[in-house]
Formats: structure tokens, sequence, C-alpha cells
């Protein structure tokens, strides 16, 4: 009766046993897919954006200091002037369409033109205007526009009325960015010499290109008219005048001009009312260039590109501040590397034979892992554990 006793206490206290371990078994295994769940759900939803935000802004970052960097090298800009510059890129790239990497783009075009960083920080606003208000490329703008203002020996501080008869000049008759490059490119320099006004000079390749002549026709030969004049001691407003009211244009141009130039003076003889008309309206253009880059910007895809340039102004800001960082363990990794290569061979042998049982660690950790399942199995089934 007692060994019969024994056996019903025994096999009572195996089964609530297993019970235990069965539950024991249940709950571990539902927490840890539970644990599985919630950490394969953090790295979704937060790590892994986390983590592609933060190399996104530090790419976005080294490349916009790399472009100052070029700024900073062709231009001399150093200490409080860089900085000026840096943070002039910065503003204009997130207050307008224009990315803060374009802006140090065009403040490179404009060193390589050998304007100074302080010149630069006036003239880049009024540009980036000129270049959305045309449709135009910024380095292409920059070319044209500084290189407008050197040739009449304007300030750089007078960039905002070059840009602004430019940008009248291309709603106010046929020129355009192209036409007005190759055609002042000729009569600039002459015309700033003799005293004459950007916006007279203008007024006037604006009317010639309107009767069909050729840009740089129109340059060349204006060119050729002012140098005649000066030669032979005229003045040009009396030798148009002469002409527009004499019965014989043709003959009496050629009095004052050679054949070349007879068609371009006959134009302007014809239209003097409105050349005066259009150095008019350039005299009185301000502000030109800034409104029709508003009027170009308010549109839908005005408002996508302005957000484009200010999710790179973020990108930036967040990829400055975690540049140290990466700076560190970039020179941490790169002296490694360093030290490495300066080992002896037998050094590097053991330091790789080292890194190889390291690297077995883990496949032997699974496997005791793996073992231990196995046993917590057998625990959860006594039964089983008895054929074994």
């Amino acid at each position: 009766m007692a060994k019969k006793s024994v056996n019903l206490r025994s096999g009572w206290d195996m089964k609530a046993f297993s019970t235990s371990s069965q539950n024991l078994s249940r709950s571990l295994k539902s927490t840890g897919k539970k644990m599985q769940s919630v950490g394969k759900s953090m790295s979704m939803s937060l790590t892994a954006p986390i983590v592609a935000l933060g190399g996104l802004a530090v790419k976005t970052f080294a490349d916009f200091e790399q472009s100052m960097a070029k700024v900073k090298a062709i231009s001399g800009a150093t200490g409080k002037d860089f900085e000026a510059l840096t943070q002039t890129a910065k503003d204009l790239g997130i207050s307008t369409r224009f990315a803060a990497s374009e802006v140090s783009d065009l403040m490179l075009n404009y060193s390589k033109l050998g304007f100074s960083s302080g010149e630069i920080q006036k003239i880049t606003a009024s540009t980036l205007d000129l270049a959305l208000a045309t449709g135009e490329d910024l380095a292409t703008s920059a070319m044209v526009a500084g290189g407008t203002l050197r040739a009449f020996g304007l300030d750089a501080s007078q960039m905002g009325m070059v840009t602004d008869v430019m940008a009248k000049s291309f709603s106010s008759s046929a020129l355009d960015l192209n036409k007005f490059q190759v055609s002042m490119a000729s009569v600039a320099p002459i015309a700033k010499g003799l005293g004459q006004s950007l916006q007279q000079t203008t007024a006037q390749l604006g009317v010639l290109v309107n009767n069909g002549i050729e840009a740089s026709t129109a340059g060349t030969m204006l060119r050729n008219m002012m140098l005649t004049a000066t030669k032979d001691g005229f003045s040009m407003e009396e030798a148009l005048s002469e002409i527009a009211s004499s019965t014989d244009k043709a003959g009496t141009s050629l009095k004052y001009f050679d054949k070349r130039a007879t068609a371009t003076a006959l134009v302007l003889a014809e239209n003097i009312d409105k050349v005066q008309g259009l150095n008019d309206t350039l005299l009185d253009s301000e502000g030109a260039a800034k409104g029709m880059a508003d009027i170009m910007d308010n549109t839908l895809e005005g408002s996508m590109m302005k957000l484009k340039s200010a999710t790179e102004g973020l990108g930036i800001s967040f990829g400055e501040m975690l540049a140290p960082a990466i700076g560190k363990i970039a020179n941490f990794v790169s002296d490694m590397a360093m030290k490495f290569a300066n080992l002896s061979k037998p050094t590097k042998n053991i330091i790789l034979v080292l890194a190889s049982m390291t690297a077995g660690i883990g496949p032997l950790i699974f496997a005791i892992g793996g073992l231990s399942t196995a046993l917590a199995f057998l625990a959860a089934n006594p039964i089983l554990a008895t054929l074994y």
C-alpha cells in the first residue's frame, strides 16, 4: 500500500510539473514573439528611417561643405568673410527656390570671374532673381550679369540695377539673355568709354533687334558707329537726327558711317523716339527682376521647388550637427588602419586569428541557444524525455 501511495503522489507531481513547464514555455514563447514584434516595429518605423535620414543629412551637408570649400579656395575668403558667404548661401537656399548647393555653385562662378567675397554677398540675391525671372540657368546669368557690371565699371552694389534693366529689356523688346550677351559683349566697353549709360545702350540694342537685325550684328555695328563718331569728331545724336530728317537717308548715312553700318544707322535714325521711350522704361525699371521672379514663383511648381530647397536646408542643418561625430569616427578608423598597416606581419597574423575566433563566438552561442531550446522542450514534455 505504501508503494502504491508513493506512485500515485509521484504521478500527480509529474503531471503538475509538466503542466507548469508547458505554461512557462508558452508564456516565454508568447513574450518572445511580442518582444520580436515590438523590436521589428521599432526598427522599421523609427530606427531605420532615423538612420536613413541621418545618413542623407550628412551626405547633403558634405556636398554643400565641399562646394563652399571650392568657393573658399577660388575667392580666397577666410574667417568672417567666408562665414558670411556660407550663411548667405544657407539663407537664400531656405528662402528661395534655389537650393543652398545651387547658390554655392553661383558663388563659385562669381569667384572665378574675380569677384571678392564682399561683392559676391551683394550680387548673389539679384542674380537669383534674374535667373528665375528669365528662366535661364544660374551659371549663364552670373556670367552675363557679372560681365555687364564690369564692362560698365559699376559697383557691386549696383547689381540690382543691372539685373532690373536686363529683366525689363527682355520683357519690353526682342532681347533675351543670349541676344543681350552677344550684342552687349561688343559694344559695352566702348559705350562705357564714351560715357553712355547701360540703359541707353540696351535701348539701342533692343530697338535694333526688334527690327530684325541679328544680335551680333547690332552690337558690332553700334560699336563701329560709336568709334567712327569719336574718330571723326561728330555726335551720334546729331548724325542720327540729320539722317532722320533727310530726304536721302541712305546718302546722308554714308556721309557719317561706312556702308556696313548704314542699315544700323537707318534703323536707329527712324526709331529715335522708340529708343528714347525704351530708355525711359529702363530708367524706371527698379524692382523689375524681383517682380518677375515673384510671378514665376507664385505657382505650384514654385512651391514645390521652395519645399525642395527648404528640405535641403534642413538636411544641411542636421548634417552640420552630426558632422563632428562622423569626423571623429572617420579619424579613429583612419588611425586604426594606419596603425594596423605599420604592424609587423606576425602581429597582423595574431590579430587575424583572434578576429576569426571572435567571429566564431556568434555561431557557438547560437548552437548553445538551440540546445537550451531543446532542453526547454523536453522539460515541457517529460514523457518524451524518458524516451531519450
